[in-house]
């Protein structure tokens, strides 16, 4: 009976850990704050600071027209070489939604206080793979 006991307890916390370890995508209230502004129309800079290139490092200006990527750095989105980096803040969200999901070793994401939108994004996905780091940072943001 105490066998029993036991062995069903140990099931229960297997399951009960095995529950907290699995993926959270949650929403952040950030997102819901810069969902009710409905930004159209507007411009930010990003920034990548990798294990990269310096060219793919220096900061650039993101035009977003109709809630779509436009330009990046005055280059028409279908012109740019690596296009898929650069997002919509939407696109940022989705981002930080889909890096989630690997379960990242580390996650750093700070936002901005007035607009809700990420400032800043990071994840190791995994601390045993060297110089996969990736930071994203979004500043100088001007809406229209």
């Amino acid at each position: 009976m105490k066998l029993k006991y036991l062995i069903g307890l140990f099931a229960l916390s297997f399951v009960i850990v095995s529950c907290g370890k699995e993926a959270k995508v949650e929403t952040p209230e950030e997102k819901e704050v810069w969902s009710d502004y409905d930004f159209n129309d507007y411009d930010y800079t990003f920034q990548i600071d990798c294990f990269c290139t310096e060219e793919y490092r220096e900061p650039k200006r993101i035009e977003v027209r109709d809630n779509k990527v436009f330009t990046v750095a005055g280059t028409p989105i279908g012109e740019v070489e690596n296009s898929t980096v650069f997002r919509t803040i939407d696109g940022l969200f989705e981002f930080i939604e889909e890096q989630r999901k690997l379960n990242p070793a580390v996650e750093e994401i700070e936002y901005d206080p007035t607009y809700g939108f990420p400032t800043s994004i990071f994840f190791d996905i995994s601390e045993l793979i060297a110089d996969e780091e990736i930071r994203y940072s979004i500043s100088d943001f001007k809406a229209y």
